[in-house]
Parts: C-alpha cells; sequence; structure tokens
C-alpha cells in the first residue's frame, strides 16, 4: 500500500525534474518555476470548470432572479409605483451580492493550487536569493520568480484556453446560461422618457414674439 510520503516524493520528484535542466542555475529556475506555474494554472482552470459545472443551475438560477428582479424595479420606475420598485430592488441588490460573490468564490478556486506551489518553494528554495536589487542588497527568492510567472502564464493562458477542447466547452455553457438568465433592461432607457416629462416649453422665436410696446 502506497503511503502518503511516497505520494509525496513521487509529486516531488516530478515537479523537480524541470529545474534540473542542462542551463545556468538562475535561468533553470526561471524554468523551472514557469513550467510549475504552467501546471498550477492548469490544475486552477480545470478545478474552476468543474466547481460550475457541478454549481451550474444554483449560478443559473441566481443570474435569472437578479434579471428579473432589477427589470421589475426599472419597469416600477416607469409606472412610478415606489413601493414596487423598492421591494424589487432590494430583491435586486441582493441576488446581485449573491452574485457576485458565488463569481468571486468560483475564481478562488481557480487559486488553490497557488497555495500548494509557495508550500513545496518554501521546503525546497526558502532562503535562496534568485536575484538581488542593487543598491540595496536586497534579495528576492522564490516568491517573486513564482508570482511573476504566475501572471505571465494565466495571461498567456487565457489567449490559448480556447482551443483546449474542454474549457472551451464550458465557456460555451457559460455564455449559454448568460443568455437563458434574460437581458438587463438599462436605466439609461428611462432617460429620454424622463427628458420629454421634464423639458421646459421651447421659447417662442423672436419673429413670433409681441413685439414690445415702447409708447
Amino acid at each position: 500500500m502506497i503511503d502518503t510520503n511516497t505520494i509525496f516524493a513521487i509529486f516531488d520528484t516530478i515537479l523537480i525534474t524541470p529545474y534540473r535542466i542542462p542551463v545556468p542555475s538562475v535561468a533553470a529556475f526561471w524554468f523551472g518555476t514557469a513550467v510549475f506555474a504552467l501546471w498550477c494554472t492548469v490544475a486552477g482552470e480545470i478545478s474552476m470548470a468543474l466547481v460550475y459545472l457541478w454549481n451550474r443551475k444554483y449560478y443559473t438560477d441566481l443570474n435569472q432572479k437578479m434579471t428579473r428582479m432589477h427589470n421589475i424595479s426599472v419597469e416600477a420606475i416607469r409606472r412610478h409605483n415606489k413601493k414596487v420598485f423598492k421591494s424589487a430592488n432590494d430583491w435586486a441588490n441582493e441576488y446581485f451580492g449573491k452574485v457576485f460573490f458565488s463569481h468571486a468564490a468560483l475564481f478562488a478556486v481557480s487559486l488553490w493550487p497557488v497555495a500548494f506551489a509557495l508550500g513545496w518553494l518554501q521546503e525546497r528554495f526558502g532562503g535562496i536569493s534568485v536575484h538581488t536589487i542593487p543598491y540595496f542588497d536586497f534579495g528576492l527568492g522564490y516568491p517573486f520568480v513564482f508570482i511573476l510567472s504566475y501572471i505571465v502564464v494565466r495571461y498567456s493562458f487565457s489567449k490559448i484556453r480556447k482551443f483546449i477542447p474542454f474549457l472551451c466547452k464550458v465557456d460555451v455553457l457559460r455564455e449559454e446560461d448568460a443568455l437563458s438568465a434574460g437581458e438587463m433592461t438599462s436605466w439609461t432607457e428611462l432617460a429620454p422618457e424622463f427628458k420629454k416629462k421634464t423639458s421646459p416649453k421651447k421659447d417662442c422665436q423672436i419673429s413670433q414674439c409681441p413685439a414690445e410696446n415702447n409708447s
């Protein structure tokens, strides 16, 4: 039976291999960390996609309720029904908060490999300075290299994820769910109506105004 230490040893061997390419040590460290960042990005994106699929009905339901209550509140303003507007707007704000935090939590799922990566890097490269800032004698270690590599890799990955079948399929499903939630009525649509109701009467033209009595 494989114990925990054996599993960790296998992962450690896999992760350290890119750092051992036959190039200068600094270049090898950057390359190995970039590969590690890529693995973290892929694992995080797949995790986020799986969580979305698992909770897809919940996310879709929230978006539909938020859109519906928002549109009701806009229509209530159009009909000058303050009671309905207040109630619908309160519900719309509540659903908006739930949608916002659910998406924030979904994004946070994609970051779980980062904590694992920083822990492993600390174990392997803690206390080692990769670069030193001139005139300050301040060393930059694995956090600087990993975070910078992760940002670049994740941004680059976002440009090619549409070519990855599984992730592309999930993106299509998310777009379909967004469309099924309906279109939110814009508040700007009320502007012409209010402008029409509140605009003052046009002044008469000079030629139409009665002449002043100068006598």
